[in-house]
């Protein structure tokens, strides 16, 4: 019998495909892939390495989020489980992403289902937060121009902006809003997370921490787009990568394809068209991206291989999101009757 979520998953594979064979159509497959193949060896291999320094960054980011837990998991434990979430973003051959992947590891390791689906979940949230304000930071800045789009882009910016921070901020006061509204199913789940949320980005040190680390990987993800651009001699200066690849970033965690495939190709070569980049060179260096995050993330398939929990149904059972949400809603109702 076929799954709904089997369905979703291959709807998201035909949509990764048809907007990849649009990209290559409308830029030309030739000239991307001339690109790709002059693309020198020694500065794939960086760029690879800097994909991997990503991961240790993610493992540091977690950490700060798992101080409110009092988690179990040790920074290695950590590195390792994001690891293998980055491999099954890239490579899942079913429905269960890498956030799941990461919070069922965390759950065998000992800390209760809903405390590790949370801090994924909060790790998420900073991840964007964090781009939002990157983003915002640097734009109205770094680029330069009185046309419409890119008016139209710094607007959209701000509106962006405005938007992350205040569904921030209602998430860490959903637990307070009229009983009215806790009818609706995503109130009443979310309301036993808003005190994670407060614990989380009202205390100045874990917030502080995950801000740091967030930008950090942001920024390390643009310098690797540089050296992919630098591999292949497609001009793009260092602060152009980062001004716009953190908005490539921001549409690409759209959940509509299979790790950003086709979405991160279309928002490259609109987003570096505003600096005059050619749209083979940003296609170029967008299909590099993706197949050099693809080969690196492989030791994560090996660390799950060599774990000793590594039954995939088991996995996608541990890690629904609704076990996690009925365990908090549980929670949360006993301390009110309390």
């Amino acid at each position: 019998m076929i799954k709904k979520n089997h369905i979703l998953f291959g709807l998201k594979i035909a949509l990764s495909l048809a907007l990849v064979g649009y990209v290559l159509q409308s830029v030309g497959l030739g000239r991307a892939f001339n690109h790709i193949l002059g693309a020198s060896p020694l500065l794939l291999l960086v760029a690879g390495l800097l994909i991997v320094t990503q991961a240790f960054i993610g493992a540091f980011r977690w950490q700060e989020v798992l101080k409110i837990y009092d988690s179990p998991l040790s920074y290695w434990q950590a590195f390792r489980f994001f690891y293998i979430g980055a491999f099954f973003n890239q490579a899942l051959p079913a429905s269960v992403g890498g956030d799941a992947i990461r919070s069922y590891r965390a759950y065998k390791t000992g800390m209760k289902l809903g405390h590790a689906v949370g801090s994924v979940f909060l790790d998420r949230i900073a991840t964007v937060l964090a781009l939002l304000i990157l983003v915002a930071a640097i734009v109205p800045f770094a680029i330069d121009g009185e046309s419409e789009n890119i008016k139209t882009l710094k607007i959209a910016v701000v509106i962006l902006l405005a938007i992350g921070v205040s569904g921030t901020i209602f998430l860490m006061f959903l637990d307070r809003v009229p009983q009215s509204l806790m009818r609706f199913r995503f109130v009443h789940s979310m309301s036993a997370f808003a005190g994670d949320v407060r614990k989380t980005f009202l205390s100045p040190s874990i917030f502080g921490g995950l801000m740091f680390w967030a930008i950090v990987g942001h920024v390390n993800l643009s310098f690797m787009v540089w050296v992919l651009s630098l591999s292949i001699n497609v001009e793009i200066s260092l602060i152009d990568c980062l001004a716009l690849f953190p908005i490539v970033l921001l549409i690409q965690t759209m959940p509509i394809s299979i790790a950003g495939w086709g979405v991160r190709e279309g928002a490259m070569v609109a987003v570096f068209a505003l600096v005059g980049v050619s749209a083979s060179g940003a296609l170029a260096v967008s299909l590099l991206f993706g197949i050099v995050a693809a080969i690196a993330s492989l030791p994560g398939g090996w660390l799950w291989i060599s774990s000793r929990e590594h039954n995939m149904e088991e996995a996608e059972t541990m890690a629904e999101i609704d076990i996690a949400e009925d365990e908090e809603i549980e929670l949360f109702e006993q301390d009110r009757k309390k």
